[in-house]
């Protein structure tokens, strides 16, 4: 196959993608945001009580 052919065919097959709306990017980005927010803020929590479980062990 020719890189001229393989070009032609690439651009064909891209004309057949739907494409998302500016609206359904800017509402994906804000559910990833918010989910990743989320995550990092349960995490912290987790590393924070066990933090506090190991000082109340080493201290005894």
């Amino acid at each position: 196959m020719s890189p001229i052919t393989f070009l032609k065919e690439v651009r064909e097959e891209l004309s057949k993608v739907t494409w998302p709306s500016k609206e359904e990017v800017i509402e994906a980005t804000a559910g990833i945001v918010i989910f990743c927010i989320v995550v990092a803020v349960y995490f912290w929590a987790l590393d924070f009580v066990f933090s506090e479980l190991l000082k109340l062990i080493i201290e005894k």
